[in-house]
């Protein structure tokens, strides 16, 4: 029974991973018993559980039920442990929200607050990561919700909802701009920069303008969201941010945010996601429809 639960469990690293090295270096094992491992699961269930390509590891039909069937049993054993628990009195129901950073500075803690009011004892665990890291706590079930920028076309997940989040430039509140209704982007390469730079969405959205644009002055650039803030309240430049990344700055009014409108600028949307396959308790529906409102440019998606 312990060689078979191992064997389960290395199947699922290599389901997630699609890789026997990657799976390997995740467990921290060699990649011949990651490899041992899985032939005796097959073996064992006596159907191939994955094809191989020239991409890597691809789940057969059988892998992907088996791998379904493993995600809803790990998330059905967590409930019964907290009904058990509950019976002492205590709700001890937790719900997990893996988000992407740029949503954890207004729309998450807002939500969960809210939901709080109106649960008293409701638990919430939030993991922050890139979008790789959020879909992985998805697909590896532990994450109930999660939220990505720019989610990727193929990902095997149920988007809920999806909200534009466009770029703005980015300004200090006595700035010349501050009070303009929109910018172009011509009109942002006027000011001094402090861009983001890669691996940043932002910076994605923007390189291909940049590549075909005026020339500028970058007096800064950094991956970190707060340090391109802090430069900018700073006084060293603009900045070209989302709404998000700046919603508690303009908030509190010690930034400005300045919508930019050019067809050569492609703006980042948030999803909300969700497993495939898992039935929700009510309690995480109700977190879901608090996200939802509370991101109302957004579209539903079935």
């Amino acid at each position: 029974m312990r060689i078979f639960r191992r064997s389960i469990h290395y199947f699922e690293v290599v389901a997630r991973t699609q890789s026997i090295r990657a799976a390997a270096d995740a467990l921290h094992i060699a990649p011949s018993a990651v490899s041992r491992a899985v032939q005796q699961l097959e073996e064992e269930v006596r159907v191939p559980l994955f094809s191989r390509t020239a991409r890597g590891l691809q789940l057969t039909v059988a892998g992907e039920t088996l791998f379904a069937s493993l995600q809803r049993w790990k998330h059905e054993v967590q409930n019964l442990a907290d009904d058990i628990r509950s019976l002492k009195g205590t709700r001890l129901e937790t719900i997990r929200i893996a988000a992407v950073e740029v949503t954890t500075y207004t729309l998450v803690p807002q939500a969960i607050a809210s939901v709080q009011k109106r649960i008293p004892g409701l638990g919430m665990s939030l993991l922050v990561g890139n979008n790789p890291a959020v879909l992985d706590s998805i697909l590896n079930g532990s994450a109930d919700i999660g939220l990505v920028i720019s989610l990727p076309q193929k990902a095997p997940v149920r988007a809920l909802w999806t909200m534009r989040d466009p770029l703005g430039l980015i300004l200090p509140p006595d700035h010349p701009l501050a009070k303009r209704q929109s910018v172009t982007f011509d009109e942002c390469l006027s000011q001094p920069l402090v861009l983001p730079a890669e691996p940043l969405v932002v910076r994605l959205a923007i390189s291909a303008a940049l590549e075909t644009a005026r020339p500028f002055r970058a007096v800064a650039t950094s991956n970190r969201i707060g340090a391109i803030k802090a430069m900018v309240k700073a006084g060293m430049g603009a900045s070209i941010l989302t709404g998000l990344d700046v919603g508690l700055e303009v908030g509190e009014g010690t930034l400005r945010f300045v919508p930019v409108l050019d067809d050569a600028i492609q703006h980042p949307y948030i999803s909300l996601i969700a497993p495939k396959g898992i039935k929700r308790s009510p309690t995480t529906d109700l977190v879901i429809e608090t996200l939802r409102k509370a991101m109302p440019s957004g579209e539903f998606q079935p």
